[in-house]
């Protein structure tokens, strides 16, 4: 005779037709873990849930029809065997797949966090250097600025100076067109006018181009 052993019938009905399922999840852990002849977490027990049910199935196809109501009128409690030793391996194997799945995933996930701290860590480093380059670019504006105004400063005085020689040339060149015009140099205030009142006539303009004048020697 097989191995059984005998759980609630609350429990039993609670695998099968999902009655109270928060209420007798632990009792449906152990109920699983016993037929499965191996130790089932709350996590894998769906998974072999799924293969016991089947085998129950098809040992007892009556158990289909019946509402949770008939099937808790047939006993209190539930004697349930272990599962032959072929599901038991077909739910050893699921479980290692499974088990890979989740060392996976859980590789993954720690990748993933070191991703995430990375990029955090060179985000925060970004921000600094983009605040520390608008820093510098407000320093080289306000040096910018600063050299500006200094420089208008600087150009205040020469520009005076330039602006009083160019006053002194052109006042210079007008003496100058004076005297190829009239011969002399006219003089603010002007001088004394010549003997009987009447202005001296303007001599001729001489131009001395460094040649001796034979004609005007008396020995000529």
């Amino acid at each position: 005779m097989a191995e059984t052993k005998v759980f609630p019938m609350n429990t039993f009905m609670s695998y099968l037709k999902g009655v109270d399922k928060e209420g007798q999840k632990k009792g449906v852990v152990e109920l699983v873990s016993y037929m499965a002849d191996t130790v089932v977490d709350e996590e894998l027990a769906p998974f072999a849930g799924a293969l016991a049910k089947a085998w129950i199935y098809e040992q007892h196809p009556e158990v289909i029809a019946m509402s949770p109501a008939q099937l808790a009128s047939t006993a209190k409690n539930v004697s349930v065997p272990k599962l032959p030793a072929e599901t038991v391996g077909e739910i050893s194997a699921l479980f290692a797949q499974l088990a890979q799945y989740k060392t996976a995933a859980v590789t993954q996930a720690e990748e993933l966090a070191k991703v995430k701290a990375e990029l955090a860590a060179k985000t925060a480093t970004l921000i600094d250097v983009e605040a520390k380059l608008k820093a510098a670019e407000a320093s080289v504006k306000r040096f910018e600025d600063s050299s500006q105004k200094d420089s208008e400063k600087i150009l205040v005085a020469p520009l005076a100076k330039v602006n009083e020689y160019i006053g002194k040339v052109d006042e210079l060149l007008k003496m100058i067109e004076d005297v190829k015009k009239h011969g002399v140099v006219t003089v603010a205030g002007g001088g004394a006018p010549a003997a009987g009142g009447a202005p001296a006539a303007a001599a001729e303009p001489v131009v001395d181009f460094g040649v001796e004048d034979t004609f005007t020697k008396s020995d000529w």
